[in-house]
């Protein structure tokens, strides 16, 4: 169902999170982090057509960031990211 992405060893636990967390804060972009956030906690007011229809703006809005094309830029060329909250 894909509600699980990782599963850390008790011994290592916190050093894992907090290594997975750096990884998304360095590859995932702000904006989309903060949405998807809040699409969480929406979600549980929403029927699924809703929260579907706000995903699917929100994700047309972000097409058009400069974040977004560094995004994909950075992917590409295998590079740290420079995400500037544009």
């Amino acid at each position: 169902m894909g509600l699980v992405n990782k599963v850390f060893e008790q011994e290592n636990f916190m050093g894992a999170v907090m290594d997975y967390a750096s990884t998304l804060a360095e590859t995932v972009l702000p904006r989309s982090m903060a949405v998807m956030k809040a699409q969480i906690w929406k979600a549980l007011f929403q029927s699924f057509d809703e929260a579907l229809a706000v995903g699917d703006s929100e994700m047309q809005k972000s097409f058009a960031t400069a974040d977004f094309k560094e995004g994909v830029a950075h992917f590409v060329e295998k590079r740290k990211a420079n995400f500037t909250g544009k």
